[in-house]
């Protein structure tokens, strides 16, 4: 099913678009020595991984109040969510120190009161269900071991929200060799080729 979304440049407002801004800089200014984004999309940024990473907000469930990017890089997109959206409690998980030292860097320059975690996601011990109403993940797997990663998360209730780019017909029937999925597709702002998931429910095809 082919889902609606709005155009995320309603939710730029005047003072989230300065704090998007700033972010921009801290991005651009860091990236030159820790590599974060790749050198070819800085002068597309704002298109590339800003509205890219805003549009997200709007395929969320209403009163979505807690978010977990997992495998947030340089802070896309739950740096950008966080920004559009104050009162969303964020937890971002980074297992690289490179990158989750700069997210909180960041967050502290912005007060964005991020919560970072410097693990893989799978090594997480406390209880998931305070911090991943909604999930998550942009560029960090293939569709089928995205789901495996999240599939106790999606028994709990979570929505899962993957961007997937012009390989995601592909990716989704390698996927449905071993899932049942329960999903819907945006078509992404930023590439009429490109496609997100929104996944609320999975089950192995032998469970």
């Amino acid at each position: 099913m082919l889902v609606e979304k709005q155009n995320p440049s309603e939710f730029f407002s005047f003072s989230n678009k300065n704090t998007l801004s700033d972010y921009v800089d801290l991005l651009i200014k860091a990236n030159k020595k820790l590599n974060l984004i790749s050198k070819s999309t800085v002068s597309d940024i704002w298109e590339r991984h800003i509205s890219d990473s805003a549009q997200l907000i709007t395929l969320f469930p209403s009163e979505t109040k807690t978010l977990c990017d997992v495998g947030s890089g340089a802070g896309l997109p739950g740096v950008v969510l966080k920004i559009i959206n104050m009162s969303l409690n964020v937890t971002i998980v980074e297992p690289s120190k490179r990158k989750s030292d700069f997210i909180k860097y960041v967050s502290d320059e912005l007060g964005l009161n991020l919560n970072v975690i410097q693990e893989k996601y799978q090594d997480i011990r406390v209880d998931r269900k305070s911090f991943s109403k909604v999930i998550t993940a942009r560029a960090l797997k293939p569709l089928d071991k995205l789901i495996s990663l999240f599939y106790e998360d999606l028994k709990l209730g979570s929505i899962c929200i993957f961007p997937k780019g012009a390989s995601w017909q592909s990716e989704l029937k390698s996927a449905q060799l071993k899932w049942d999925i329960n999903y819907s597709l945006a078509t992404s702002i930023t590439n009429k080729d490109s496609k997100i998931f929104i996944i609320k429910d999975a089950k192995r095809h032998n469970d």
